[in-house]
């Protein structure tokens, strides 16, 4: 089986998943990451350019609208907005996850940068509670 892991903040790569390592986390990191990182649709209202929407032709909604709040100003109304986005998109994409929380993390700001969104997404996979961390 592949999984998707985390080599960086905001990098990430396929391995195949060895099931001699047992690695109970990496299934609920794939989901989070696989539905954070794919681009739905972005809503007519946001985006004007039909081809410049993104989204998966067979399935316009699935994945999260994260791209689009970030092309606006990092302010308190677009970090609730993708939280908000965050908790429906990990609900709504991931039913294998439950008791879903989504919360800011504070971390130390790299010189220079101020617009940096780091998420923890605490829940149960299959009864095992899980907590990943995620750039935005």
């Amino acid at each position: 089986m592949l999984k998707l892991v985390q080599t960086d903040w905001g990098q990430f790569d396929l391995v195949v998943d060895d099931p001699a390592q047992a690695d109970a986390d990496a299934a609920a990191a794939t989901l989070v990451f696989g539905v954070l990182y794919t681009d739905a649709e972005a809503p007519a209202s946001r985006v004007d350019d039909l081809f410049d929407r993104r989204g998966w032709y067979a399935d316009p909604e699935a994945g999260s609208g994260l791209w689009h709040v970030r092309r606006q100003p990092l302010n308190s109304n677009a970090r609730l907005e993708a939280l908000a986005m965050v908790r429906t998109a990990l609900t709504v994409r991931a039913p294998a996850l439950t008791d879903i929380e989504v919360q800011e993390v504070t971390l130390p700001e790299p010189a220079g940068n101020i617009s940096s969104v780091f998420l923890e997404v605490a829940g149960f996979h299959n009864g095992r509670k899980f907590i990943v961390r995620a750039p935005l």
